[in-house]
């Protein structure tokens, strides 16, 4: 790249010539995988072609959830699993999640049975939700409104033969970009390497076994070869490109569903809302940060997924949609402040004639050692929530693959960085009470937005603070940790990825204007590099009008 720092350039001085375990993809899949494996000692690198979480991992509805409607298919193993995992992600990040409330509007007593039935399940398979959780992200147990309290608390909602509405919980997840980059820090502060920008272009199985891996760096241009004796293919909606490179014909069929959301004005309250779309699917509407959320969109994408791309069309798709269903809403384009899309990986058997909405969201974990390839593994399929449980079943196929016995993992009790407290009011008068100087409306933000990785944040110096679209504060101290240590490399990187701070709508330019700044100061970009990363971040705010 023109205009690459000296910083960059030397990226890639300490990586090895060879890895126990590659990992390609810097997905949830991916860095879970890297974390487990790390925590059983393994050697390992992690590849991913553009910045973690930029692909499937960012277009999540921004949730932890058991899959309630996954009980409609008698998929009680996976709704069961999915709960399971919800507690785990709450154990060991409880700074990422917090409790929502999903209310489901009832307009027949048919449905209201019906819906009973299945929250009294829902609530039997999660019995140990609260199990050694933090107080502050501990689940109710699901309730019934009355018609005037739905009203109440869904002002929006069309009144015709409403009954009433249900009301259970589950897990916002904020941040899920940030998330799944903290499982990758996490690792590497074990001894892990994972870069972004790095991207796989040569594939080759060695005839004494292991594979020899050619990389190269997006960022520098610069190209290397390393050698693993197993390689993880976690690269999702690009899994079967991968095993394309390598030579495999694979069995199961990778099917790319395209979601997408749209981040528009405040118009529902504190909890989120379950509409029925004209098509009989579902359509979410999410209280997050201030904004609503709309979507998602479940239709089948059969291009190139490097091609991906989100239509103005799609977007007045969703919005008609909800103003068909939430009519207060009246939303328009000029409504919307942020999108963003991905494609989800299904796993589809060979004559499958499911639709990508009824697909299982079922995970397969894949060894082509009888074709020919020991030690490449494929994890297909999935969903964010259950990303922990695929990386254990995985690497336990490794450690069978590589010691003949699998040794226990450690994933559902290790907390991440920002994971490492018990309880959330008392790190926050911790932290107050070695940071005295430092306002508790700070403190709490950042533990918050953090947990215990505050205490490292706190340890810069900085008076500045940046205003965002909601409302919200960034402070000196955080921008300087993420851009610093958390392997930013581009501006749309700390914009969309790790910070949050471009994703509920365009900065206001003065604002924007001393952020750019900031960073550019910190990574050592001249005038030139920092007018095509603002460039970059601009462009991301465009939608494709078709």
């Amino acid at each position: 790249m023109k205009n690459s720092t000296k910083q960059e350039n030397s990226r890639l001085n300490h990586i090895k010539k060879e890895y126990d375990i590659l990992i390609i993809g810097g997905g949830i899949t991916g860095a879970n995988v890297l974390w487990d494996a790390t925590l059983r000692g393994y050697n390992c690198l992690l590849a991913e072609k553009n910045d973690y979480a930029s692909g499937t991992s960012q277009a999540t509805s921004k949730l932890i959830h058991g899959g309630l409607r996954y009980l409609k298919n008698f998929e009680i193993g996976l709704v069961r699993e999915s709960l399971s995992e919800r507690r785990y992600l709450a154990k060991i990040s409880p700074h990422a999640v917090r409790p929502m409330g999903f209310i489901i509007p009832i307009r027949s007593w048919f449905q209201r049975i019906q819906l009973l039935l299945g929250m009294e399940l829902y609530n039997i398979l999660s019995y140990d939700r609260n199990k050694e959780i933090d107080p502050d992200v501990q689940l109710p147990k699901y309730r019934w409104n009355s018609v005037t309290e739905t009203i109440y608390k869904v002002i929006g909602l069309g009144r015709k033969s409403l009954k009433g509405s249900f009301q259970y919980y589950d897990y916002a997840n904020p941040n899920p970009e940030k998330h799944t980059t903290e499982f990758i820090l996490s690792a590497k502060e074990k001894g892990a390497h994972a870069f972004n920008y790095l991207s796989v272009t040569t594939l080759k199985r060695q005839n004494s076994g292991g594979y020899t891996v050619g990389l190269s760096d997006e960022i520098t241009g610069k190209k290397i070869l390393v050698s693993a004796k197993v390689v993880v293919n976690s690269a999702g909606p690009w899994a079967d490109v991968i095993e394309s490179m390598a030579g495999i014909s694979a069995e199961k069929k990778l099917v790319r569903s395209k979601g997408i959301h749209a981040v528009v004005r405040n118009i529902c309250g504190n909890e989120c809302v379950v509409l029925s779309k004209r098509d009989g699917s579902h359509l979410f509407v999410i209280p997050w940060r201030g904004k609503t959320i709309i979507g998602t969109t479940d239709t089948a994408y059969e291009d190139d997924p490097d091609k991906f791309k989100v239509k103005q069309s799609e977007i007045v798709d969703l919005i008609d949609e909800v103003n068909y269903s939430f009519g207060f809403a009246k939303l328009t384009l000029k409504d919307v402040d942020y999108y963003y899309g991905g494609l989800r990986p299904l796993v589809e058997d060979p004559g499958s004639t499911e639709g990508t909405y009824s697909a299982s969201r079922k995970s397969e974990i894949m060894h082509y050692e009888k074709e020919g390839f020991p030690g490449f593994f494929s994890a297909l399929g999935g969903k964010y929530t259950t990303s922990r449980a695929v990386a254990e079943s995985l690497v336990n196929a490794i450690d069978m693959f590589s010691k003949g016995n699998e040794t226990p993992s450690a994933t559902k009790f290790t907390p991440l960085l920002g994971g490492r407290y018990q309880n959330l009011k008392e790190l926050v008068i911790e932290i107050q009470s070695k940071h005295p100087q430092v306002s508790g409306l700070k403190i709490e933000t950042l533990v918050r937005r953090y947990g215990s990785t505050t205490w490292r944040i706190l340890q810069g110096k900085g008076s500045d603070v940046f205003r965002i679209p909601n409302g919200e504060l960034y402070y000196e101290e955080e921008v300087e940790y993420i851009v610093l240590h958390e392997d930013i490399c581009h501006l749309t990187d700390f914009y969309f990825r790790r910070s949050g701070v471009g994703t509920v709508g365009k900065l206001e330019p003065s604002e924007r204007n001393r952020l750019d700044k900031k960073i550019a100061k910190l990574l050592g970009w001249n005038v030139e590099r920092l007018g095509q990363e603002s460039k970059n971040v601009d462009e991301r705010y465009q939608w494709f009008v078709d």
